[in-house]
């Protein structure tokens, strides 16, 4: 019954974080209609992540076109979350990789 009682106990510490993670998330919003630039991070990553990634950039090429050529939005292809990258500099994301995802 002490195993019963420390795995509820984990589990509703666990519940508890994602659960306030969650109301972070809720208050933090950003109103993307107001802002005067928009950029969009593009990853394409390993397997079939290329493929659906140039069709989804079309669609984005398409839909955005007028933002796109007004300047109010920006399209950026990240590269570097290969696996290959990942594993050379044992990161789950590479320090270069991140420093670009959080400029979209």
């Amino acid at each position: 019954m002490k195993e019963l009682d420390f795995a509820c106990e984990h589990f509703k510490a666990l519940l508890q974080e994602q659960l306030a993670r969650i109301e972070n998330m809720n208050t933090d919003k950003v109103d993307f209609a107001n802002k005067e630039h928009i950029t969009i991070g593009v990853i394409a990553g390993d397997g079939i992540g290329p493929v659906i990634m140039e069709h989804a950039l079309r669609v984005l090429n398409t839909l955005l076109a007028d933002k796109i050529s007004s300047g109010t939005v920006t399209i950026k292809i990240i590269e570097g979350l290969t696996i290959e990258n990942r594993l050379r500099l044992n990161k789950p994301v590479p320090e270069d990789v991140l420093e670009q995802i959080k400029q979209c």
